[in-house]
């Protein structure tokens, strides 16, 4: 099963990343009014993103789309409002026809355009930095975009184990995934980039270097206008991932628009693209949301560990997780049963 057909509220990683760019959006309004903004995204089937941005921010001008025609016609059903529209589209074939588009569906002036693009397939990192950088062609200032891609090594290559078949060392296989990734991505490959890179601490870096190899490719320093990174986050769906948010600004009103934002003063800012925030988030009962929401941040890390009487070292996230919690537990989703 792939991580774009698991139930979207069985899935807390992807709640808390779809909350922190809800509410990096709110703080883009510091900047300049989103209400009139078209939101696009892919959405999937519940069409979680599009209900947050119109409950929390008010955008009306909603727009999913999906290649499958099947997912297509589930939207339609779980629209928060009967104005958003679902559309049948691969991600390529509209960003290369998005203005009209736009316009044949009632936008054909948009005052701003909020995209998020969400991709799953790790083969496919080519295109999909080329469809970013295709999609920053066309915008202009004010205009932000969120992209989501597979960051996980073993999505490049891991050995499969075969009787006879001699087990490769861990240099061989960050040498066969750096072969692979440049495979894929050409170009857009860092030049600082090295085979002892391809493990999952270091991927997203990569990915994210590569990215900003796409904006300077559509905004070179001779140019006025620039694509700025606002927050890059990486966490485990599955298989880790990586989403990536910007703005298209003036790059003389970059660091008045940071301040404004209160991006010095929010944990997941990235103003960089090294700068790469890791989410820890391990599924928790309500029990244990409960107290860790009543000690942290006021209790010693041990104390906290000592009332849970359980260490999350067992879960991969650790220490890290309980440091970090304070941070974004107003982001973590309630999951409640009810009979209805």
């Amino acid at each position: 099963m792939s991580a774009a057909s698991l139930p979207y509220h069985l899935r807390p990683h992807k709640a808390v990343d779809r909350r922190l760019f809800v509410d990096l959006l709110s703080r883009a309004e510091r900047w300049a009014p989103l209400s009139e903004a078209v939101y696009i995204s892919m959405g999937a089937y519940p069409l979680e993103d599009h209900k947050l941005v119109h409950r929390l921010l008010g955008l009306r001008n909603l727009i999913a789309f999906d290649m499958d025609e099947h997912i297509v016609r589930r939207q339609k059903f779980n629209r928060p409002i009967n104005s958003c529209k679902c559309m049948c589209y691969s991600s390529d074939a509209l960003i290369a026809d998005l203005y009209t588009i736009l316009a044949e569906h009632g936008y054909p002036e948009p005052l701003n355009l909020i995209v998020w693009l969400d991709y799953t397939a790790p083969a496919q990192i080519g295109d999909q930095i080329r469809e970013f950088q295709a999609l920053i062609d066309k915008l202009k200032p004010g205009d932000i975009v969120r992209v989501t891609v597979n960051a996980h090594a073993a999505a490049l290559f891991a050995h499969k184990s075969a009787p006879g078949v001699p087990q490769p060392t861990a240099a061989e296989v960050c040498q066969k995934r750096f072969e692979k990734l440049e495979e894929r991505i050409g170009d857009y490959l860092p030049s600082t980039v090295s085979p002892e890179m391809m493990v999952d601490e270091k991927l997203p870096q990569v990915l994210s270097l590569a990215f900003s190899q796409a904006v300077l490719n559509s905004f070179p320093p001779s140019v006025e206008d620039t694509f700025a990174p606002l927050s890059i986050v990486r966490y485990k769906d599955g298989q880790q991932m990586l989403s990536l948010a910007g703005i298209v600004i003036k790059k003389s009103d970059e660091e008045e628009m940071q301040k404004r934002m209160g991006l010095a003063d929010w944990r997941f800012a990235s103003t960089n693209w090294s700068t790469i925030h890791r989410l820890a988030v391990p599924d928790l009962t309500l029990r244990e949301r409960l107290l860790l929401e009543r000690v942290i941040g006021t209790a010693p890390l041990e104390e906290i560990k000592r009332k849970l009487g359980f260490d999350f070292a067992e879960l991969d996230v650790g220490d890290e997780f309980l440091q970090s919690y304070e941070h974004y537990y107003r982001f973590y989703p309630s999951l409640l049963s009810a009979e209805l």
